[in-house]
């Protein structure tokens, strides 16, 4: 069984930033929090002591898509964590094979924290994050 805290963000995909900018500002409320240069449109909202992150544009994968809608989780040890899921044949996207090409900065990679990407038995994809402090 995996060591799971709480909830980092919940993450939406949205077909207009603008629009959606305006909605969540405007609407809701929401502040905007710094959010690193990954090359997908997008914004990142204070959600109490969460976030919302909105995820621009369509379907980028196949599988286990890490720019579609998904809850993170934090977790305690990354590595632990991979470590029970190949012991329990549960398949994972690991960010460090989709992240090596970004460059991101020390900065960046602290807002981000080390990740994967599981889905559940009905295809939901769920983030297990270890943050970097």
């Amino acid at each position: 069984m995996l060591k799971t805290g709480k909830v980092n963000h919940v993450a939406l995909r949205i077909t207009d930033v603008d629009k959606s900018r305006e909605f969540y500002e405007k609407v809701v409320g929401l502040k905007k929090i710094p959010r690193p240069d990954i090359k997908i449109p997008g914004e990142w909202y204070q959600l109490g002591d969460n976030a919302l992150h909105l995820i621009g544009g369509e379907r980028r994968r196949e599988g286990i898509d890490p720019t579609g809608p998904h809850i993170a989780v934090q977790i305690e040890n990354l590595d632990e964590t991979k470590k029970v899921l190949d012991q329990m044949g549960i398949k994972y996207l690991d960010a460090a094979v989709l992240m090596k090409n970004l460059k991101l900065s020390d900065e960046q990679m602290k807002m981000v924290g080390r990740q994967i990407w599981v889905a559940d038995p009905d295809g939901n994809v769920l983030e297990l994050q270890e943050r970097i402090d």
